[in-house]
């Protein structure tokens, strides 16, 4: 029987409809495509090269590897099969779609163009281009990357996902996106691990937190450092490390170290912090600054503490000075209502008569309450110990840095909010 060009080439689909004929030849072990499914096969030359195409309803397998899609175009030689239409690629839990991809047989990697999409149950990655190595279970997606988990949403350049170690590496304009505390961090790299349950932001990182502060208003909270740390054992916290800068409303902060604990609603400040409240400056070797409902409710400063106060804008030159060993500052509605020093507790204040300066008082004794009344000190009570020193106006008169406690450093620049600060960290640009 003589059979006609048309017949030969109709051949390989009819043997492999029998089970007789692999489409994709084996090229060394492991290396083994199977044709599960396909409604038709036709063979052609692209450049020299003998190619394959299978159209509608594909469906192949390379060892646990399962591929299907619309169209497949197979170059024999090179192992390259590029998918159209409805792909998706299978490697146990993990599933890849795209419009389109390309699966390489020699390298054992699939690639995916347009509207990616990798899901493996623990997380949700979108991109416009990704691509899935097999052997080490690793994923790299590039260009407007998003992941989506039960709690929060990650968007970046790229991102690289290790599954076997459950570890994730974002690079690039990455932002993190919390929308039950409504806490956003941004930085240039992220490194997510499951177990332990710990990630780290790093490349100029800012921790930005939108809160209700007074008759409703919006205040957001800022924080910027080298590295933040987040920790989510049994006491979940996150730490900012070097050069750390807290800004929110009134307040504002420096720390070599900040703790923030998500659950205790307070913030722990170490390494030589200064707090800056409205117009006053305080020091100390640790701050901790606690928070109710996410609204200011006590400072305390433990050790060599310092409060200064600029008295009157018009008198530049003048502060009002709190020393002692420890120190608490406490609050309500977030407005500043008294001062408690303990031990050592020395205070300088200056007077007036009206708008009239009329020198300062120097008091120390071993404890100190201060009571404020609309941003401005009402009283002062002072017990054990009592020391007072008057110096008059004509005396105090262009000598103030004569009576400046031991310790005394005024700080002019602190940290300010930044107009990129208050954009809407969730939107994509």
């Amino acid at each position: 029987m003589t059979m006609t060009m048309a017949q030969w080439w109709l051949l390989p689909v009819l043997l492999l409809c029998a089970g007789l004929f692999p489409l994709f030849p084996a090229v060394g072990q492991g290396k083994v495509i199977d044709v599960e499914h396909a409604d038709s096969l036709v063979g052609r030359t692209v450049d020299g090269q003998q190619v394959r195409e299978l159209i509608g309803s594909v469906r192949f397998s390379q060892e646990r590897v399962r591929v299907s899609c619309d169209r497949a175009l197979q170059y024999l030689q090179t192992g390259r099969v590029e998918l159209a239409g409805n792909v998706v690629v299978r490697d146990d839990s993990v599933i890849l779609m795209a419009p389109r991809g390309v699966y390489h047989r020699d390298t054992r990697r699939a690639e995916a163009f347009d509207e990616v999409e990798l899901n493996d149950g623990q997380i949700r990655v979108v991109a416009r281009y990704g691509q899935y190595f097999i052997d080490p279970k690793i994923a790299a997606f590039r260009s407007e990357v998003m992941v989506r988990d039960a709690s929060s949403t990650l968007t970046a350049d790229s991102l690289t996902y290790f599954r076997t170690e459950r570890r994730s590496v974002a690079v690039g304009n990455v932002s993190v996106e919390n929308a039950s505390d409504d806490v956003t961090i941004r930085g240039g790299r992220f490194e997510n691990t499951v177990a332990p349950a710990y990630s780290k932001m790093t490349l100029h990182p800012v921790l930005v937190q939108f809160q209700a502060g007074n008759l409703g208003k919006i205040e957001t909270l800022v924080v910027r450092s080298r590295l933040m740390e987040s920790f989510r054992d049994s006491v979940r916290r996150m730490v900012a490390s070097d050069s750390v800068e807290i800004t929110r409303g009134f307040l504002s902060g420096v720390a070599g170290r900040a703790v923030f604990f998500t659950e205790g609603d307070s913030i722990h400040l170490r390494a030589a912090p200064i707090v800056w409240y409205g117009a006053s400056q305080i020091a100390g070797d640790s701050i901790n600054v606690y928070l109710e409902l996410r609204r200011l409710r006590r400072v305390a400063v433990l050790g060599n503490t310092m409060a200064i106060s600029r008295t009157d804008p018009r008198k530049p030159e003048r502060f009002d000075q709190l020393t002692g060993e420890t120190m608490q500052l406490l609050f309500a509605d977030q407005e500043l209502q008294q001062i408690e020093v303990d031990v050592q507790a020395t205070s300088i204040y200056h007077l007036y008569d009206d708008t009239t300066a009329n020198g300062l008082n120097k008091t120390s004794g071993d404890r100190l309450v201060l009571s404020f009344r609309g941003r401005k000190m009402d009283a002062i009570a002072v017990s054990g110990g009592v020391e007072g020193t008057y110096v008059p106006e004509n005396l105090l008169e262009g000598h103030e840095s004569d009576y400046a406690l031991p310790g005394f450093t005024w700080i002019e620049d602190r940290p300010r909010p930044r107009p990129d600060d208050f954009r809407h960290t969730g939107e994509r640009k």
